[in-house]
């Protein structure tokens, strides 16, 4: 089963989540996933709850609003961890922030802490 063959094109056309699970058969969880599949290939948009859609010739400020609605949800979600990478941060001199995520600190053969930009030979 392709999911994109369920999603329908053009903003008046678009389906609720429960309406695609009906149609599908399919658990509400496994839908989310197959959109979030079918997402990486195709232009799949819902905008504030309307339900999903492809966007129609002519809708492409459409794709715009839906890329700038997730980009704030990127960021809000982003600034809302800040506050426990900074208490783990804290408290733990075994992990540095690299980018948007935290990792631990690798430990050579001498099991001394690496040191941020050492380089061996």
């Amino acid at each position: 089963m392709n999911i994109i063959d369920y999603i329908p094109i053009g903003r008046s056309n678009a389906i609720s989540r429960r309406a695609l699970c009906q149609i599908t058969e399919l658990p509400d969880r496994l839908m989310r996933r197959e959109i979030e599949r079918a997402r990486k290939d195709y232009a799949i948009l819902n905008i504030d709850g309307s339900g999903y859609f492809r966007p129609d010739e002519g809708e492409s400020y459409l794709v715009e609003r839906w890329l700038k609605q997730e980009r704030s949800r990127e960021r809000h979600v982003r600034d809302s961890t800040r506050g426990a990478e900074r208490a783990l941060l804290g408290s733990c001199r075994e992990l540095i922030p690299v980018h948007s995520y935290i990792r631990r600190k690798r430990r050579g053969e001498d099991e001394r802490p690496q040191v941020e930009g050492q380089t061996r030979f």
